[in-house]
């Protein structure tokens, strides 16, 4: 892999309104890359565009919904049609239902897939043909540990890590036989302290909480 410099960088941050998103986009700003960021709220979004623009940054912020390919597409899109191409697609946007499996519905199950496995495959799908134009960048995804080890009473969710890991495995080997060198990274976190705890659905009658030691997403 022979990656451009961070400063001479066009990334999008899909997920950046809080949490790892956020610390990442901020982290590339200042460092010197064209930052494309995107999020649900616009509010929130708002609010890291302004940080960004406040130390001279260059960011461009689009709303988006990740279960939807279009409006992923439409993120890439933009990155390129903005900066004329697109470096490095970082990808963080997850959901939960803190339950036993026992009490978890078919919808929810079905939304957690949606956002954080579908729509780490739509980020990908978008992404890639930008990036063989250019003939290198990187694809990073923020997947978990439990991609490798499921835990108890977050099926619906590990179930979506373990696809992401598998799918993305999949995507470095054929890229590989084809000797693109774009690298395909999966950030596999343990706990870290971001709004996740907070927005997640939960029937255990408490607040979700993570396993210690928690990390700042820094």
């Amino acid at each position: 892999m022979n990656l451009k410099p961070i400063q001479e960088q066009v990334v999008v941050v899909v997920g950046a309104s809080s949490g790892i998103g956020r610390a990442t986009a901020l982290q590339f700003a200042q460092r010197g890359a064209k930052v494309v960021v995107s999020g649900r709220s616009e509010a929130k979004l708002a609010s890291v565009v302004d940080e960004i623009r406040g130390f001279a940054g260059e960011v461009t912020p689009v709303i988006a919904d990740v279960s939807v390919f279009e409006q992923v597409k439409a993120i890439a899109d933009l990155a390129v049609e903005t900066y004329g191409r697109l470096d490095t697609w970082v990808h963080t946007p997850a959901t939960a239902v803190f339950a036993p499996f026992a009490q978890t519905s078919p919808e929810e199950f079905q939304r957690i897939i949606d956002v954080s496995l579908m729509g780490q495959v739509y980020g990908a799908m978008a992404a890639l043909p930008h990036l063989k134009r250019e003939g290198r960048g990187a694809l990073i995804h923020i997947s978990s540990i439990e991609g490798q080890r499921s835990l108890p009473l977050q099926s619906a969710y590990s179930a979506a890590k373990h696809g992401v890991e598998g799918f993305l495995e999949a995507m470095r080997v054929e890229l590989q036989h084809e000797k693109i060198p774009i690298s395909v990274t999966s950030i596999k976190p343990a706990v870290i302290n971001t709004p996740f705890w907070n927005n997640s659905r939960t029937r255990l009658g408490v607040k979700p909480a993570g396993i210690p030691p928690y990390y700042d997403p820094d």
